[in-house]
């Protein structure tokens, strides 16, 4: 029988692991042991002599034992592993959380970091913990991972987590069996029930393929302790292994050598996704009948040999995740909850736009608070949703409020909610907040700049400890809520009047997003009056070249909303094409000022200012008598502005076509029109009702 000899440092920390090297090769292996920090000088005993393999808990180790070891003695550095309980008590933990490894010695910690991270814990950004690490300056750490021998957590962490008993990891176990060439059925099956309590990485197959001298062993034993219905097949589909579960999805019985893929009907199916040329990792696939729903991928394994092309084939089943997760999406749709628009939603063809686009594409990635400053109608809840639906908490809800329109004395318990009876006219049972409604999703806070100073407090609690208290109540609840906050104000200027609190500015500032005005991308407002008139109109329409001037040039205080506006006026009012005239009001009055102030003959090139001091004066009466061609003369004769009859036919014409004024049915009079009206006021600014001394060409 081959000797195994197991060298660690101390004998209380590696107690564990010798218990399962004697559970696992006990008849196949003499197991020996020693531990060198206690005695260094048992290192040149008849045990590192008559080892066959030599088992190091730790690289460090060697040095001391090499002097002593047999030239054909097999030497393992030792891995380690977590149970399956561990790392999913691990995952659990809020994502972007701060964690400190610390174990007794750094190479256990070093070890401990990455395997965590291979077993997919990367929701925990994890520090190593040693002396000087200049990582650790002015960090907050929430949370410290410890073994149950730690002996250095450094004070003030909040939360402590034992990971308990360390394992052998799988490959190590492997490893042993493969060196002393000892594997048969009764180890497998000892090795497969050790393995079953351990995690393992989403890529230890391929990796074990890769790397292990007993292929067939070791794909047996991995295979049939995970959740993956799993399939080596080669370039023709022919079956060459696969696990228990793969044959109980697909109702596989009896010996599988030669068997091919595309013969069993339980998959054909699926057979595009198998034969593709792509190879996809957890695409999701449904059954025919749509009763079961899988996560698929696939992979070449022998990724060495170009001659021969061997896959891996895996079945995750999510059927009861799926229905789950339908529910859930249905629960949050019909409360509303939902981000409506992506970043495709954002029209714009601005180089300008398209930068802050790009920004917000790479912010997503950061699950931080983002605070999103723009003037008022600048589009900012529009990015709020666009940022939700890029990052990772896409498919949980999106909750909006806009903190200026509930009355502060409200506002916290719509955010924290509040337990029953905590204050005259609380609902029976009390009412979940809104950061509950939106755990696992974001919460936008519009118009943040109004909350006051006490809510400012409690809010800054929840983005640093992601943990809120109802109203009434003393129990922490945890949330893992991601806050987007939105506001038209210099929150920079509200901290100096003393309005805004200096570190809630702070933790919102981490990712900022500044939506530049309309009038400073002026590209865009062309796209978006062409965008807004097929958005209410279903089709497109003709634009002057004058109404476009206009709008691109116009300052547009209220922004794209304003815009927005304009264009809905507009189309309602017109159906073919859109001129400088269907302006509304102001804007038109605004055109008037910007365009006809340089010189009265832009409006009647063909008058003088006598001229428009009779126009501005038949647009007066006709306001106040809504006379008709005739009486306008009478009256115009008893304002002391003789005009002949032709020419007052001549003055309506003019100011008809202008649409200044309607001619009413019949004998009935004209009257002004709105935008006759605002010409007008033009008028009165720039000439006087009095007769002026230069003579009149329309007399």
């Amino acid at each position: 029988m081959k000797k195994l000899l197991f060298v660690g440092k101390q004998e209380e920390s590696n107690r564990n692991y010798l218990n399962e090297l004697n559970n696992l090769f006990s008849g196949y292996l003499q197991i020996d042991y020693c531990y060198h920090e206690r005695n260094k000088e048992i290192l040149r005993g008849n045990l590192i002599n008559d080892a066959d393999i030599i088992l190091l808990t730790n690289p460090y180790s060697l040095p001391d034992a090499r002097p002593y070891i047999k030239p054909d003695t097999k030497i393992l550095t030792m891995d380690f592993s977590f149970s399956k309980e561990t790392v999913n008590a691990l995952k659990d933990f809020p994502v972007g959380t701060e964690a400190l490894v610390c174990f007794k010695y750094y190479s256990d910690a070093h070890q401990a970091a990455y395997t965590l991270y291979e077993l997919g814990v990367d929701n925990l950004n994890l520090y190593i913990n040693y002396e000087n690490n200049h990582n650790l300056i002015d960090k907050k750490i929430d949370l410290a991972i410890i073994g149950r021998d730690t002996d250095c957590v450094p004070p003030g962490i909040p939360v402590l987590f034992d990971v308990g008993p360390l394992s052998l990891a799988m490959s190590t176990i492997m490893d042993i069996a493969v060196m002393a060439d000892i594997m048969d059925d009764e180890l497998e099956s000892r090795i497969i029930k050790h393995c079953s309590r351990l995690s393992f990485p989403d890529n230890h197959i391929s990796y074990f393929f890769d790397n292990s001298s007993m292929v067939h062993s070791q794909l047996k034993a991995i295979t049939n302790c995970i959740e993956y219905g799993i399939v080596i097949i080669d370039e023709d589909y022919d079956v060459i292994n696969c696990n228990n579960l793969f044959r109980r999805m697909f109702h596989i019985s009896g010996n599988v050598a030669h068997l091919n893929l595309k013969n069993i009907d339980e998959l054909s199916h699926y057979m595009d996704c198998i034969t593709s040329n792509s190879e996809p990792t957890n695409k999701l696939i449904e059954s025919s009948d749509k009763n079961h729903y899988y996560l698929f991928s696939k992979e070449k394994i022998n990724k060495s040999d170009n001659a021969h092309n061997i896959y891996m084939l895996l079945f995750k089943d999510i059927t009861d995740i799926h229905a789950l997760e339908t529910s859930f999406q249905k629960q949050i749709v019909k409360k509303g909850h939902v981000a409506k628009y992506t970043f495709d939603h954002i029209v714009h063809s601005s180089d300008m736009m398209a930068s802050v686009i790009e920004r917000c594409e790479k912010l997503v990635k950061f699950d931080k608070p983002t605070l999103i400053v723009g003037e008022s109608g600048t589009g900012k809840e529009l990015f709020a949703h666009a940022i939700h639906s890029a990052s990772s908490r896409a498919k949980y809800p999106f909750v909006a409020i806009n903190c200026a329109a509930i009355p502060a004395n409200l506002l916290e318990s719509e955010l924290f909610g509040y337990e029953e009876g905590a204050f005259t006219g609380a609902k029976r049972g009390g009412k979940i907040g809104l950061f509950q409604t939106a755990n696992m999703g974001t919460l936008f806070l519009d118009e943040i700049g109004e909350l006051t100073l006490e809510t400012q407090a409690k809010l800054l609690r929840v983005l640093e400890e992601q943990e809120i208290m109802k109203i009434g109540s003393d129990k922490i609840i945890k949330v893992d809520t991601k806050v987007i906050a939105a506001t038209n104000r210099n929150l920079k200027n509200l901290v100096e009047e003393g309005a805004f609190r200096l570190d809630l500015y702070y933790r919102l500032n981490t990712l900022m997003v500044n939506i530049p005005p309309l009038r400073e991308r002026p590209e865009d407002i062309k796209t978006l009056v062409h965008f807004f008139i097929k958005q209410e109109k279903g089709r497109s329409m003709k634009v002057s070249d004058t109404l476009m001037s206009f709008l691109t040039s116009f300052n547009w205080e209220g922004n794209i909303r304003e815009l927005k506006n304009c264009v809905e006026y507009m189309v309602h009012l017109n159906d073919s094409s859109l001129d400088i005239t269907d302006l509304p009001e102001y804007l038109y009055e605004a055109y008037l000022k910007s365009n006809l102030s340089v010189t009265d003959d832009a409006v009647f090139p063909e008058l003088n200012s006598s001229d428009v001091s009779i126009i501005s004066t038949s647009l007066r009466l006709i306001k106040s008598h809504t006379p008709g061609r005739r009486r306008l003369v009478d009256l115009l004769q008893q304002s002391d502005l003789p005009v002949s009859e032709h020419s007052v036919r001549t003055i309506l014409q003019d100011l008809r076509e202008r649409d200044y004024i309607v001619f009413g049915a019949g004998s009935a009079g004209c009257s002004i029109t709105k935008k006759g009206e605002a010409f007008l006021t033009y008028l009165s600014k720039k000439t006087a009702p009095s007769r002026s001394d230069q003579p009149s060409s329309l007399q």
